[in-house]
């Protein structure tokens, strides 16, 4: 069996200041791939038609054109990955989350996230996170994480790259973010044009 490329990002806050602006919701999404290249390839060939700049990051918020972003949710439907989320309701997430460090708490979502994930589909895989401003740390404290929670790996490596240098990441930011307009805003447009992809979504707490 092929073995598959991940890459995950979130969209939303780890914040429970929702009197100054805090998201409800904090999704994170996995994309995962046997074709990575071609995946890649999707997005430096919206870049060159659309004229964008060389070393242009694709992200669901700095989407702002309506136009630009169906475009860009069109090609994506078209290409060739799977996807997975969590969404966690803050607002109904016990008081103990209240008290992560941001880490902690992107971690423990990012485990939720890599346990939905068939094992199957895992082993042997590479899966590249966002740094997260983990500082380089990322990929020895998700080691830990997964350690702590007795999920066994699966992965045979593990990466922490910036979303500018890795265009993966950047489609898992678009399709997070299309999950997130949707809850937030009841805004489906982006997330119906990529809901086949999806292989599950779990909503936290269960």
């Amino acid at each position: 069996m092929e073995t598959l490329v991940f890459a995950g990002d979130e969209s939303g806050d780890v914040s429970f200041k929702f009197e100054k602006g805090a998201s409800r919701y904090f999704v994170v999404t996995a994309i995962g791939t046997t074709q990575p290249q071609p995946l890649r390839q999707v997005l430096a060939d919206l870049r060159q038609s659309e004229g964008l700049p060389a070393n242009y990051e694709f992200s669901f918020n700095g989407l702002a054109s309506g136009r630009l972003r169906r475009r860009v949710f069109a090609d994506l439907a078209k290409a060739d990955f799977e996807a997975w989320a969590v969404i966690a309701d803050k607002t109904a997430l016990p008081d103990v989350f209240r008290l992560m460090k941001r880490l902690d708490f992107y971690l423990y979502f990012v485990t939720e996230l890599l346990q939905s994930i068939p094992a199957q589909r895992r082993e042997g895989a590479t899966l590249i996170l966002d740094e997260y401003g983990a500082e380089g740390r990322l990929p020895l404290e998700l080691r830990r994480y997964m350690k702590a929670r007795n999920i066994p790996r699966h992965f045979q490596r593990v990466l922490a790259k910036r979303s500018q240098s890795e265009p993966l990441i950047q489609v898992a930011d678009l399709v997070s973010g299309a999950v997130l307009r949707r809850d937030t805003h009841g805004q489906a447009e982006a997330y119906d044009a990529v809901e086949a992809k999806f292989k599950g979504i779990m909503d936290y707490p269960h």
